[in-house]
């Protein structure tokens, strides 16, 4: 019984071993595209969060309808969403907005039924896209109960 020479034997060897490179090549080099790719998309979104910032202007309450006003600071783009406490542990949540860098707008929830007076009024708390990038006011000179400024 013949074995196989060393010459073929070597050939094949070498073959096989250029074949199993190939593949590991190509699925590398999808591994890395895709990973390159993800963190650039983390990168830019974290550097654009240092240059985030924002603002709670006002807080209007006017019978089930709550509303704070807010200003983004920063230089990007943001999506903000806002919750408004009252001193007895009650809370409303406020539906998401988008903010252009530099824009003001209004978070609305017309079902807020927590704050009938400014003595009510505990915190009101908006929070951003950008981790870490929020603002909480606990101020009542912020606050307008029923057209009567609080103080």
């Amino acid at each position: 019984m013949k074995g196989v020479s060393p010459l073929v034997a070597s050939v094949l060897l070498i073959a096989f071993t250029v074949a199993v490179s190939m593949i590991v090549m190509g699925w590398f080099s999808t591994f890395v595209r895709g990973t390159t790719a993800n963190i650039s998309g983390a990168t830019e979104e974290a550097l654009g969060c240092n240059v985030a910032g924002i603002n709670i202007e006002h807080i209007y309450v006017s019978g089930s309808t709550a509303t704070i006003v807010v200003k983004n600071t920063g230089f990007v783009d943001l999506t903000v969403s806002g919750m408004l406490a009252n001193t007895t542990g009650g809370s409303c949540s406020f539906q998401s907005i988008t903010l252009p860098k530099g824009g003001v707008g209004s978070l609305q929830n017309t079902s807020c039924n927590i704050i009938s007076q400014c003595a009510h009024f505990d915190r009101a708390v908006v929070t951003t896209n950008c981790g870490g990038v929020s603002d909480t006011v606990t101020t009542k000179s912020y606050v307008t109960v029923g057209g009567q400024a609080c103080s």
